[in-house]
């Protein structure tokens, strides 16, 4: 087996070698469950190893289903290019050819940091392999000159609810309270004109709206209110727009002056794509949920009504 070392670290990526010592001709990453962002800084880990492997990376998102499959969209089912640009010349057919390929272990590799922002070598790496499609490249230019039609201070807030308050062994998300207190103490103290709001819940939303009027801004994204969008499916390529409406979400996000934000994989990659721009980083950090799914239940209505 051989051995990688980085950030002082051994780990040892589970892959088979010939007999001559070779670890394959493509390294092939795969993901079939998390969020967007989740699957994103998986996978840019992976190209990370890949690269200091010396291996062309090929990400399959066709033959391992993940959250955004989604049939046939653009051409393609591999749902990795339904948003992204292929990370090499290299394709899937290309692995039914190769005498050895590379399947490292799914999810994370050991070693890495789940907040992508604490793996400096990764914006390299980023910039390297990650490449929007232009599509929505061009939607995220057309709603950035909406939302933002003058050069007024804007706070970008990601406000998670719903699932989020159940999920077991997941970050707490914040309570009303807490974000009206970190919106009104930034208004405050750095003179926002405007809120860009990113949220799933719909009555977040109309919570923030009625507070601050006219200053709010939002998104097209699908929203619910007691549902978790992700359990139904009420239009057409309803799993691949919850992806592309989340990815343009999170670089609109990333476009703000300032951000407030709960523990999410969202406001993690919008930090990282911000590349430290932010005048004001602000997080709301509540703590995990309990592992047990029984308990997981109830716990963020426990504390959320407990003093504080």
């Amino acid at each position: 087996m051989s051995e990688i070392y980085m950030y002082s670290k051994k780990i040892q990526p589970t892959y088979h070698i010939d007999s001559k010592g070779s670890v394959g001709e493509y390294y092939v990453i795969y993901k079939t469950n998390g969020g967007m962002f989740s699957i994103v800084s998986a996978v840019l880990c992976h190209l990370h190893l890949a690269d200091m492997l010396g291996i062309i990376p090929v990400v399959d998102f066709e033959s391992s289903k993940t959250t955004y499959s989604d049939g046939v969209i653009d051409g393609t089912s591999n749902a990795w290019e339904y948003f992204f640009e292929p990370v090499s010349s290299a394709s899937i057919a290309n692995l039914q050819r190769a005498k050895l390929a590379l399947y490292p272990i799914e999810y994370y590799p050991p070693g890495y940091n789940y907040s992508i922002t604490y793996e400096p070598d990764l914006y390299s790496i980023h910039s390297k392999y990650i490449k929007l499609k232009q599509s929505i490249i061009k939607n995220i230019d057309d709603q950035h000159s909406i939302l933002r039609p003058s050069q007024e201070l804007v706070l970008g807030i990601h406000f998670r609810g719903q699932d989020l308050r159940v999920a077991p062994a997941h970050w707490f998300p914040p309570t009303w309270m807490q974000m009206k207190a970190a919106i009104d103490y930034s208004i405050d103290t750095y003179g926002y004109k405007k809120i860009f709001v990113v949220s799933e819940d719909k009555s977040l939303v109309d919570l923030i709206v009625k507070r601050y009027g006219e200053m709010v801004i939002y998104g097209d994204s699908y929203r619910t209110t007691g549902v978790n969008a992700y359990h139904e499916y009420p239009r057409k390529n309803h799993m691949y727009l919850l992806g592309k409406e989340v990815i343009i979400d999170a670089h609109l996000l990333s476009k703000c002056h300032g951000l407030i934000a709960c523990t999410s994989n969202v406001a993690e990659y919008a930090r990282f794509i911000n590349n430290g721009s932010y005048m004001q980083d602000l997080q709301i950090k509540n703590g995990p949920n309990s592992s047990n799914p029984v308990l997981a239940k109830y716990l963020w209505n426990l504390k959320a009504n407990l003093p504080s």
